[in-house]
């Protein structure tokens, strides 16, 4: 096969390229690309087995110096070295005990009822409307205030951090580096004054809860506090984010699936994690070979880079039966789309499954004719090697019940 850029956002202009990836799952399920910062390229890991066994390996492969896929020779990694996600044992160990702290099953089961509200507060926006921007109307805003909300951050300065985090984590090319670096840098002091605030009057919010988090003795550092609230901003409303807006096409798509829901609401959850599967909003990550090993027979050297595809992984025949097809019902449905177990397990996968079923409850009381107005092959999608996303989404319904 041809190589193909998988680091290249271009690549996934038209959306994730399965076709492709079917065919390397076939016929060269670890295969080698060329990059222009790596002089040995990177190896694409495709199948779910491999994706699996790579993640769960954190004695072999590494995250560091970060987990992302460069798409230049002179991208750096502006200071994402420092970020959780980037960090391996022992310090993540340690970090993730400290932080897990403020995402135990209470506190996130206790936020049910304000995300209940929060979505009541983004649909009532909508009356008096029959159609809006399913993503910047509904869709970006309801783990941005969720994430908010957890942390604390005044309705008031949500617009700004909001603001912020677009520019530092956003996918518009037209961003240059110094812009990235003054919005992370305002972030900072932002999480640098909140924290101050915290010490002095402690709430009942996770900043809170991980000032006066301590584990072995130790707190985390301002710096490991500031960068955790860079983090949480972001991986916190890019994946429901990406799942609520593709999830519901996938629905509107696919009436059979959206008329089971309709006749049966327990079948949420399990609905949920098929969306995650069949959409995965975070394509891929990297890993990095501390030692000479192997993954699927291929031989992989000390410090190459490993490129875990979860989109290609949640979609492999060996692992779900007809992958291609969306099955609400689906029992088993061990997918990636949180990460393939390991260390770096999603932080916050089970607040992004509460909000996307609380979101997916309200498409399907009240909105009568819910439709999109265009074909979704034609809309722009976010320029990233990461995440799979629309920009833009119209739709437009007959009635919406307050």
């Amino acid at each position: 096969m041809t190589d193909v850029a998988l680091h290249d956002p271009m690549t996934y202009a038209a959306g994730f390229p399965h076709e492709l990836f079917r065919e390397l799952r076939e016929t060269d399920p670890v295969s080698h690309h060329d990059h222009p910062a790596w002089p040995r390229g990177y190896w694409a890991v495709t199948r779910h087995a491999d994706v699996q066994r790579v993640s769960r390996d954190s004695a072999t492969f590494h995250t560091s110096p970060h987990p992302f896929l460069e798409e230049a020779a002179d991208q750096t990694d502006s200071g994402v070295s420092e970020l959780l996600i980037s960090k391996d044992p022992p310090d993540h160990t340690k970090l993730r005990k400290l932080i897990n702290s403020g995402f135990t099953p209470r506190r996130v089961a206790g936020l049910e009822d304000g995300i209940r509200t929060r979505v009541d507060s983004i649909l009532a926006k909508l009356a008096g409307r029959d159609e809006c921007d399913l993503v910047t109307d509904i869709a970006l805003w309801l783990p941005l205030h969720v994430i908010a909300d957890l942390v604390g951050v005044p309705e008031e300065d949500r617009k700004q951090i909001f603001e912020w985090t677009e520019l530092t984590f956003g996918f518009d090319a037209d961003v240059t580096a110094e812009q990235r670096g003054d919005a992370m840098m305002q972030m900072y002091l932002y999480a640098d004054a909140m924290c101050e605030d915290r010490r002095k009057r402690p709430r009942d919010d996770l900043m809170s809860v991980l000032i006066q988090a301590e584990v072995d003795g130790e707190q985390l550092t301002q710096m490991q506090l500031d960068l955790f609230f860079l983090l949480l901003q972001n991986a916190g409303s890019e994946t429901t984010r990406n799942l609520i807006t593709t999830g519901l096409l996938v629905l509107l798509d696919h009436p059979d699936q959206l008329e089971k829901l309709r006749a049966d609401r327990s079948r949420l959850p399990t609905a949920v994690e098929e969306l995650l599967r069949y959409v995965s909003p975070v394509m891929q990550f990297t890993r990095r070979a501390g030692a000479d090993t192997e993954v699927g027979g291929v031989p992989i050297a000390a410090e190459d880079r490993v490129l875990l595809v979860y989109a290609s992984a949640n979609r492999d025949d060996r692992a779900f039966g007809d992958p291609d097809t969306i099955d609400i019902t689906r029992h088993p449905n061990d997918h990636v789309a949180f990460g393939a177990g390991g260390p770096h397990f999603c932080l916050g996968a089970n607040l992004a499954r509460l909000e996307a079923k609380i979101m997916f409850e309200a498409f399907l009381d009240r909105f009568d004719g819910l439709e999109v107005t265009t074909d979704p092959a034609t809309l722009p999608r976010v320029n990233s090697n990461l995440i799979d996303g629309f920009v833009n989404v119209p739709i437009r319904w007959k009635a919406l019940t307050a």
